[in-house]
């Protein structure tokens, strides 16, 4: 392979963290069926295609045991991420500009093993070197992420693909290939008078993709290389390297309940695990998979036993919306229904992004339940579990091996308020994906970027306003996005937008004192 990816020099793929990817996230899956899963806060990972570290370097600088490893093709990517992780003074992350196959299969373990948005989009080869590396070098009861393109929801993807390439077919320009495929996403959007059959899916991707970041469509749909696989192929292929399925991220997905009472049944035919997903999959045409992996010789369990689950510390970031219905930080919203589990939910969301002890929340949820009309009965606290686990395994809550407590709601007499450092560091070079302390992503417009960079604990909220009103008198840019001409009118606007800014900074762990 090249010494390094033009198309991603050019076209760097946007680098943020990839929340399920996180070891804490991957260990909890493992010890649900019954893998030693390390430690994750003092866990050796290796992140393969890890761009500019934007999904590994949070999770080295908010779990300073850890010892992180990153290889990326793309040489300026790979520089730009070792050269953040050097102003973040991150001792315990290194980023390195190498070839995957030059990756040797000897050396140190690794307790996890990342490979995101790779799989698909590299050759056979480089595909078989990843499998090897995983078989080789995963620690005892260590875990592997591998995603990668599944079919058959693959293979209509792979069909817009062919007509992208076919009419970028003679542009090398990476820039050029990429105003190309707009064009044709604009042409095949054309109105018809008569809808073919398979348009209502093309219909929805086209809108999708004409709102999506160029990194997505140049690095999804005119790479040259995007084979999806079959689930049970890609099964295949791990076990040839000592590897054996473990989970899929989306554990959700690993239960035909939630395809309805029919779909259960016609799967129940299956006894081995990996068919009956196979089979869900054609089912539901599934385009994308999340697969983990571990060593063959690792006993698992398929009973899941909820009490050791729900007794290790529970968080979440769901809240009620105006009409009551719980929505996380994306907006996606869950059904919790019965009164005991709600109020078990609104004790953890008001303690986020701390984790707490279910065994800690009771009274008090018991207590709000009952306040609401609803005093649980034995009936309610014996389904709460199942509850409970419903929620997990749709990512509405999350079960944790090293809670952080990163909120100080707080600041010390006569500072200002100020962010991480790493949250900063990003702001100050204009990224506005921040992560945050529970490795998600926080989307920032413009001016709340401008806002973090200057949050140092050098200014209380009336200073920081003063000061971006001042930067506006002497960058039209920043009035710009400001959207008011005069200085009162700018002020307001500020005010607003500071406040709000850190309401949503220290709802997520971004805030800290000052020492």
């Amino acid at each position: 392979m090249s010494d390094t990816l033009p198309g991603y020099d050019e076209i760097p793929y946007e680098s943020f963290p990839i929340t399920e990817t996180h070891p804490d996230r991957l260990a909890v899956i493992g010890r649900l069926f019954g893998l030693a899963a390390p430690d994750p806060a003092r866990s050796r990972i290796l992140e393969l295609g890890c761009a500019a570290g934007g999904n590994l370097l949070p999770i080295a600088f908010h779990l300073p045991d850890t010892r992180c490893t990153g290889v990326e093709l793309s040489r300026a990517q790979a520089l730009e991420g070792a050269e953040t992780s050097r102003a973040l003074g991150l001792d315990n992350a290194e980023i390195r500009h190498q070839d995957i196959l030059q990756v040797p299969l000897a050396g140190e373990p690794f307790d996890y093993i990342v490979a995101h948005g790779v799989f698909s989009w590299v050759p056979t080869a480089v595909q078989e070197h990843i499998l090897a590396l995983c078989g080789a070098r995963l620690a005892p009861g260590g875990i592997a992420y591998v995603s990668y393109n599944a079919l058959p929801g693959g293979r209509q993807r792979s069909m817009l693909r062919d007509m992208l390439l076919h009419h970028v077919r003679d542009i090398t320009s990476p820039r050029e290939r990429l105003a190309g495929a707009r064009e044709m996403l604009a042409f095949l959007a054309t109105p018809l008078r008569d809808t073919p059959p398979g348009h209502d899916w093309l219909r929805k991707e086209l809108e999708r993709l004409q709102a999506a970041r160029d990194s997505y469509l140049y690095h999804e749909y005119l790479e040259e290389t995007n084979e999806p696989v079959l689930f049970r192929q890609f099964v295949d292929r791990a076990a040839a390297h000592g590897l054996q399925y473990l989970a899929d991220t989306r554990l959700h997905t690993m239960f035909p309940s939630t395809l309805g009472a029919d779909a259960e049944a016609s799967l129940a035919r299956f006894d081995d695990l990996t068919v009956a997903e196979q089979y869900a999959d054609f089912l539901t045409l599934r385009p994308f998979r999340r697969s983990l992996l571990c060593r063959s010789s690792e006993p698992l369990t398929r009973e899941i036993d909820l009490d050791p689950l729900f007794a290790l510390p529970l968080y979440t970031d769901l809240a009620p919306d105006q009409e009551g219905v719980f929505r996380n930080a994306a907006g996606r919203s869950f059904r919790v229904e019965p009164p005991l589990l709600r109020a078990v939910i609104e004790s953890l969301s008001e303690a986020f992004p701390r984790a707490r002890l279910l065994e800690e929340i009771m009274p008090e949820a018991s207590e709000r339940a009952a306040r609401s009309g609803h005093a649980p009965t034995s009936g309610d606290l014996r389904s709460l579990p199942e509850q409970l686990f419903s929620l997990f395994a749709s990512a509405g809550l999350q079960v944790t091996l090293c809670p952080p407590d990163p909120v100080i709601s707080a600041m010390p007499a006569g500072s200002g308020p100020r962010a991480t450092d790493l949250a900063r560091t990003l702001a100050e070079r204009g990224e506005r994906l921040i992560p945050t302390a529970r490795h998600q992503s926080l989307q920032l417009d413009p001016v709340s970027t401008r806002i973090l960079a200057r949050l140092d604990g050098s200014r209380e909220p009336a200073a920081l306003v003063e000061d971006l009103i001042a930067a506006a008198a002497r960058d039209p840019e920043l009035t710009r996005e400001l959207g008011a001409a005069t200085p009162d009118r700018q002020r307001e606007r500020l005010e607003a937008r500071v406040s709000g800014l850190l309401a949503l900074l220290e709802r997520h762990g971004l805030l800290v004192a000052l020492r």
